[in-house]
């Protein structure tokens, strides 16, 4: 039975640092039944800053990806 979970991987680019920094991440992301494409646009970035230790609001997304991981 297929839970309705799915595996995504994701790419994200953000510049900070006043411009003076750039950088990318990627990973994967459990998609969990009903979520959003917003909602994992949100816990990425979310988890990409604090990773970074970016203060909220302080960068800028150049570029985000987000595809089901599964060929």
């Amino acid at each position: 039975m297929n839970s309705g979970v799915r595996e995504c991987h994701w790419v994200l680019t953000l510049q900070y640092d006043n411009g003076r920094q750039l950088a990318t991440r990627e990973g994967l992301l459990t998609v969990q039944p009903g979520m959003t494409r917003q909602q994992a646009y949100l816990a990425v970035c979310q988890d990409v800053c604090a990773d970074l230790r970016i203060q909220d609001g302080r960068c800028v997304v150049t570029h985000f990806s987000l595809a089901p991981n599964q060929l």
